[in-house]
């Protein structure tokens, strides 16, 4: 492929933060709030006007992994941050228990089953207040496009804007892009997308409609204040880090939406397209090479990790060419698959940490990545004030501090 040299530019520094969060996603929102809640001053920067990521862009309108689907399923085993999430979602009146894994009857604050529905307009409008609550600076219409590094260390985020670009500067990076995008971009070392591979996770174009009746208890859908999420057309075989791959599962899939839909109109004859995905939902592409890898004998034994900051009770959905159940009530995410093994000021949150496929597919549904993101955050707050590496966090007094904030950090017992 041919090359050519850019000349070098100045660049304007347009801010210095104690934490600067890449990706407004589920875990971007939590990594934010797990920061400047700890009292780290705090950026975080999203593409998009508005917050939620997948959950909003991409209209995956469900938060799964509260707590194992089947049994043992009676301990929840995602709280913190997560469930006040839920608990003012339902204040705001965003948030129903009727999912494509289960109606659940009605939802209870102060606790959540497998799985809550939301209407993501509502979740748009409560993501934002709980970070301007917190103080959080954020940063609408701003993609990362890369860092300035200097040996293991981030020195700034290079960001695109409408006025070009801009640089902003932290003690600690957050990386909540879900490619791993910051990560990769400081040369971190990482287990990329394999499309070519059957076990990979493909895509989905999501669209809502109106004109479907709530779910009765045996009927399983999305479905939130009057509208029904289906999941859409379909995509394997891409790249979701490759632009000409992404755009082409763009193409695909929407043009395969009207069809879909008229699929759909033979069991629904009411049903009326309200708005597709802003964007082909993207399950798997980047996962960051961390100080450990979290194996599939950790996931599937639900051995103890010492540094254990969250908990995985999701079954892994598709490694295995069907829903993989845990015997147990759900694996420990370590710390140490939060650091980037070849930085020094970068934490991962949400779907880039470092694991094994089938433990991926656990973790990176919506309520344990939502929990891995609150530890990220808290995390980084730490490190600021102790003025250390990722690596060399006190960890105990990581995991009692999430703990003092509803968190669960180690799987509990029957």
């Amino acid at each position: 492929m041919a090359k050519m040299r850019i000349p070098e530019r100045e660049i304007e520094i347009e801010g210095d933060y104690d934490v600067v969060v890449a990706g407004g996603g589920v875990a971007g929102i939590m990594a934010a709030l797990g920061a400047a809640r700890n009292g780290a001053s705090t950026l975080l920067i999203e593409r998009y006007g508005f917050l939620g990521g997948t959950a909003t862009a991409g209209l995956m309108t469900c938060f799964n992994g509260f707590r194992n689907e089947h049994p043992p399923d009676h301990v929840q085993t995602v709280r913190g941050y997560a469930q006040e999430f839920v608990d003012r979602l339902i204040d705001a009146g965003g948030a129903d228990a009727t999912t494509a894994h289960g109606n659940f009857g009605e939802l209870r604050k102060g606790e959540a089953p497998y799985a809550v529905s939301f209407d993501p307009e509502i979740l748009k409008l409560v993501a934002l207040e709980m970070l301007k609550d917190a103080g959080v600076r954020i940063l609408f219409h701003a993609a990362v496009s890369g860092v300035v590094a200097e040996g293991r260390r981030v020195e700034a985020a290079v960001v695109e804007t409408k006025s070009g670009s801009r640089a902003y500067t932290g003690k600690i990076y957050i990386d909540a892009t879900g490619d791993g995008d910051l990560s990769a971009a400081a040369g971190a070392s990482f287990e990329g997308a394999k499309p070519e591979c059957e076990r990979m996770m493909g895509m989905t174009l999501m669209y809502r409609v109106s004109g479907i009746p709530k779910p009765g208890p045996d009927d399983r859908r999305l479905w939130a204040n009057g509208i029904t999420t289906i999941w859409g057309p379909g995509v394997r075989g891409k790249d979701g880090s490759d632009p000409g791959d992404l755009s082409e599962a763009e193409v695909t899939a929407r043009r395969g939406v009207l069809a879909h839909l008229e699929e759909l109109r033979k069991r629904y004859p009411e049903a009326r397209l309200v708005e597709t995905a802003a964007a082909v939902g993207v399950r798997e592409t980047r996962r960051i090479r961390g100080l450990y890898t979290i194996t599939e004998e950790d996931a599937l034994s639900g051995r103890p990790q010492p540094d254990s900051v969250a908990v995985s009770s999701n079954p892994v959905p598709g490694y295995y060419g069907e829903r993989r159940f845990f015997d147990h009530l759900g694996f420990e995410i370590p710390f140490r698959s939060l650091v980037p093994a070849d930085l020094d000021n970068v934490i991962l949150a949400g779907r880039c940490i470092s694991a094994c496929r089938p433990a991926f597919q656990s973790a990176r549904s919506m309520a344990p990545n939502m929990a891995i993101s609150q530890a990220a955050g808290t995390a980084a707050a730490m490190c600021v004030k102790r003025g250390c590496r990722t690596a060399d966090l006190d960890v105990p007094a990581l995991q009692a501090l999430l703990e003092s904030q509803g968190a669960v950090v180690r799987v509990p017992s029957p």
